[in-house]
């Protein structure tokens, strides 16, 4: 008899179970990559007035409310110094941030776009009041309007056009964590762009090392999305260190080194 309800039980447990399932909406993650719109406003900005940065997150149509990060990167031609401000939800996949910049001239600004296992960026090109007359220049390259101690999380690396592009053309954005510890592994990541178009299907490696060491080491990096290329690497102690990024497609053999903090 005993049997017989204990039988019972686990039946109805397990049909309990199975319509718990039923009526559980599963939702599972979209192959699909994210599409983001960018506007800025107003078009044409005059030194000292507000500009609003904003763009728009969407998968299969359907706004992103739930993005990981959206910031905007932006900075004057011809300088190195680049301002990263993050971006909030406003509604319907809109994220926005404002800036003003005092100083006419030309600018570029990215927008970096985390969402749902996807990263979108863009580079887009604006002007503040007359390019012309800034600091009395045709080009706009001298001046600096940017903030001293403004952060910026993508490096941009040393040499080459400050815009961050080797002279074969390729943008190379660096982001390794904000944090890496000695002895932990870390994630490094590099997006690689080509005349404002994603780098993809290019053979990329890291090259680390230590202060002046001699000695370096090597890690061959994964393209996990398009034109975005990731490894792990484990730092042995604290310090300065130097990442070198190798970049390899067909013609295309270039470098670009970067400054790294452990600690």
């Amino acid at each position: 008899m005993n049997r017989y309800f204990l039988s019972l039980l686990c039946l109805l447990a397990l049909i309990a179970a199975a319509c718990g399932r039923d009526n559980q909406e599963v939702t599972l993650p979209s192959s699909t990559p994210v599409e983001a719109a960018f506007t800025i406003s107003p078009q044409n900005p005059e030194p000292g007035a507000a500009i609003t940065f904003s763009v728009k997150v969407t998968q299969n149509g359907t706004p992103v409310d739930d993005a990981k990060e959206v910031k905007f990167e932006w900075w004057k031609d011809g300088q190195e110094q680049h301002v990263t401000i993050p971006a909030a939800l406003q509604a319907d996949g809109v994220y926005t941030a404002q800036q003003t910049i005092g100083e006419p001239g030309s600018y570029f600004v990215y927008y970096h776009v985390t969402a749902r296992d996807f990263h979108n960026m863009q580079k887009v090109a604006f002007t503040v009041g007359d390019a012309g007359q800034a600091n009395g220049t045709e080009s706009g390259h001298t001046g600096h309007s940017q903030p001293a101690d403004a952060p910026a999380s993508h490096q941009h690396g040393e040499g080459g056009d400050p815009s961050g592009q080797q002279a074969s053309g390729i943008d190379f954005h660096f982001m390794p964590p904000e944090t890496i510890q000695p002895a932990q592994p870390a994630a490094l990541t590099v997006h690689l762009m080509k005349e404002n178009q994603i780098l993809g299907g290019a053979t990329v490696r890291f090259e680390y090392w230590q202060g002046d060491e001699e000695k370096h080491a090597f890690l061959d990096a994964k393209e996990t999305q398009p034109g975005q290329y990731s490894t792990r690497a484990e730092f042995p102690s604290s310090g300065s260190y130097t990442v070198n990024v190798h970049v390899e497609k067909g013609d295309i053999h270039d470098h670009k080194s970067f400054p790294l903090t452990v600690k």
